[in-house]
């Protein structure tokens, strides 16, 4: 009994001491919930629980073990996508001591917030930005994602169209980072077979709808009837409202867009919608997909559905809190003191099974090695009044190459044949 008696004695010591001596490492989040324009950003919700979930995991697993990580209410802030003042955000979370900022999903805002993160030496840490020149480390040294690049979405797109023989299309882009590096590839992609751009337009995010009118009635007027849009989700409703406007959703069109339509859009949003185009990542079942699946559920009590883009967002935002944990076990395996400054390298250093799949970054790239893309193809509404999105094509996980399995595509018009 003496001896049980001191081992428990010895046991609550060596607690005692692994408590008084661990840290708790800050996290500075910035997460969308509201567009500027106050449209509620479903998707940003569901990346906060991807967060919450995986700092649940982290500190009940003791990944990092004795040290905890934390993101504080006060530590999260709500940039509504947008560039506004987003550098005086980023600066009052890097004044709090936070080891790193998360969030950054949308591609122009994420660029200022890469580059007040090279100013102080913190890394900014992506689930969701993915404009091209975000991969380069030698521009963004302090920046790293686990999304693919949007080279992977919009070449993708023109495969799809290609496979289908569509070779006279209209692009719109925004003007920002995003819509820039989207530009530059469908005007690479398209010489692969030759597609040719008879319209090119580019928008400024946040465009009044009239605004929008004005391009797609210069397109109906053109009579040019396959669309490629390059937009986030508020002008993207914005453009399938005018579709449905201009009565441009019918059979002989189709439209490829590089954003999920939100979950509770209105009537005229999804008849212009209805068979359209739109990438998302790809998820593996696997082990750790199943455990967050698991866990998922038991928190938002609803089932989780892999083609779901707002599951995805929670999948990758999970992940790429889980990142900076393997990044901080390796500096501690090291003995290397955690800070902004030390992390940064070793994020880069990480090779690890995610909920998303493997998870490791080659060098000279802000983007992990290969990240999976399937491509939706919407069909509006099913009788319970819940919108369907289905998967119609895989990239390979060995050659990255599209595979097209396209028996199910609903075309514009509700037309189950191809354009000709």
């Amino acid at each position: 009994m003496r001896k049980i008696y001191s081992v428990l004695w010895c046991l609550s010591l060596l607690l005692f001491q692994a408590d008084s001596n661990s840290e708790t490492y800050q996290i500075g989040g910035m997460y969308t919930q509201h567009y500027r324009d106050g449209t509620y950003a479903e998707w940003g919700e569901y990346s906060r629980i991807g967060v919450k979930l995986a700092i649940e995991y982290i500190n009940n697993s003791g990944l990092i073990w004795p040290d905890t990580i934390e993101m504080l209410p006060e530590n999260i802030i709500d940039y509504h996508c947008s560039s506004e003042n987003v550098a005086l955000m980023v600066k009052s979370l890097i004044e709090r001591s936070v080891i790193a900022i998360t969030g950054a999903e949308c591609s122009n805002p994420a660029v200022i917030m890469a580059n007040s993160g090279s100013q102080s030496k913190v890394p900014v840490i992506s689930y969701g930005a993915n404009a091209g020149e975000l991969s380069s480390t030698s521009l963004y040294p302090w920046f790293i994602r686990v999304v693919s690049p949007s080279e992977s979405y919009e070449k993708y797109l023109i495969d799809l169209a290609a496979f289908f023989n569509i070779r006279k299309i209209a692009f719109i882009h925004t003007t920002d980072a995003w819509g820039r590096g989207a530009s530059r590839v469908i005007d690479e992609a398209v010489k692969n077979f030759d597609i040719e751009i008879l319209r090119k337009f580019s928008f400024s995010r946040d465009s009044s709808q009239k605004e929008i009118d004005k391009i797609l009635k210069i397109i109906k007027e053109s009579k040019i009837k396959h669309i490629f849009i390059t937009a986030p989700t508020p002008d993207t409703v914005k453009f399938f409202r005018s579709i449905n406007k201009f009565d441009l959703n019918k059979k002989g069109y189709s439209f490829y867009a590089s954003e999920l339509i939100l979950r509770d859009s209105p009537n005229d949003v999804i008849s212009g919608a209805t068979g359209y185009f739109a990438p998302i990542a790809s998820l593996q079942l696997s082990p750790k997909l199943n455990e967050y699946i698991k866990n998922y559920e038991s928190f938002t009590g609803e089932t989780a559905d892999s083609n779901s883009g707002n599951f995805i967002y929670s999948v990758l935002s999970y992940d790429h809190i889980i990142l900076i944990a393997h990044a901080i076990k390796l500096m501690k395996d090291r003995d290397i003191d955690v800070s902004g400054e030390n992390l940064m390298d070793y994020l880069r250093r990480v090779d690890f099974i995610g909920a998303s799949g493997r998870i490791s970054y080659e060098n000279g790239s802000n983007d992990r090695e290969f990240a999976p893309i399937k491509i939706m193809n919407f069909h509006g509404k099913n009788k319970d009044g819940k919108m369907v999105f289905k998967p119609i094509a895989q990239t390979d996980k060995q050659t990255g190459d599209l595979k097209i399995y396209g028996e199910s595509i609903i075309w514009p018009g509700k037309s189950k044949k191809a354009p000709e």
